[in-house]
């Protein structure tokens, strides 16, 4: 019965996430009209709806003033129901068809956030994020690299960049928990090349400080004793107040 309740709770969770009931459309005579129904529906979670209403705008009213903004709402409505690869796709093509739009920013960002809300999460059924695949993760990094670099000035930035930083932690962790896998394995070599990727591609991070520590331990394992006082001399004056100052010390006599 235990297990039939945890996987009715996984079914609600993952079949019952949005309620969608199209119902009947009657299109106004207007572009805007229609427009102004495709939103009023897109706030009301009625997603089949509001697609239908923005399609007949660019179908039936291509040249209108709303018509790009309804290619932006067929975006939209596929983001608020979670088809992220077709929101993704919409948005792309709004700024292919509008790349000076007022609302171009916008749309660059949507397809960063795309790929974050796709990004593995920690559900309690399942592995850690950090052991699933880091595709989706990737690719937000290079989104939001995109949009921040495209789009300096977007009021959306200080947003961007806290995703940003969650991101670069998130890979930071990944090839962390990688390296401890090797080192678990006595495979030194391998756990120093994902370790020097990390302190290259994500310095700044949580993680920095336990990672020159494995480093300089793997050094140590590989006989190279010169890298090893490098990694660990670095980690205990930029980080000197770190809890690995202890074992640092130790290593760094053990390589001397």
């Amino acid at each position: 019965m235990r297990k039939l309740a945890i996987l009715l709770t996984v079914s609600c969770l993952f079949g019952c996430a949005h309620v969608d009931s199209p119902g009947d459309v009657k299109y106004a005579k207007d572009a805007k009209g229609n427009y102004t129904h495709g939103e009023e529906a897109l706030k009301d979670g009625r997603y089949q709806e509001a697609l239908k209403y923005f399609e007949h705008i660019r179908y039936k009213f291509p040249y209108s003033d709303v018509a790009s903004l309804a290619d932006l709402g067929v975006a939209d409505a596929n983001f608020d129901r979670e088809k992220f690869v077709e929101a993704i796709e919409g948005y792309r093509s709004f700024l292919k068809l509008h790349p000076n739009h007022p609302k171009a920013d916008y749309a660059s960002f949507r397809i960063a956030l795309c790929y974050f809300k796709d990004c593995p999460s920690d559900f309690i059924l399942f592995p850690p994020s950090t052991e699933k695949d880091q595709t989706s993760v990737r690719q937000t990094r290079t989104a939001l690299d995109d949009f921040l670099r495209d789009w300096p000035k977007s009021s959306y930035v200080p947003e961007a960049q806290k995703m940003l930083g969650q991101i670069r932690g998130r890979l930071a962790k990944h090839e962390l928990s990688v390296a401890d896998f090797y080192i678990r394995r006595k495979h030194w070599q391998a756990a120093v090349s994902r370790l020097n990727r990390l302190l290259t591609d994500y310095p700044g991070t949580e993680y920095e400080p336990s990672a020159l520590l494995m480093l300089g331990h793997s050094y140590v394992e590989l006989g190279d004793k010169e890298k090893a006082r490098e990694a660990l001399r670095r980690l205990l004056q930029q980080f000197p107040s770190d809890t690995h100052r202890t074992e640092a010390e130790r290593l760094l006599k053990s390589a001397a």
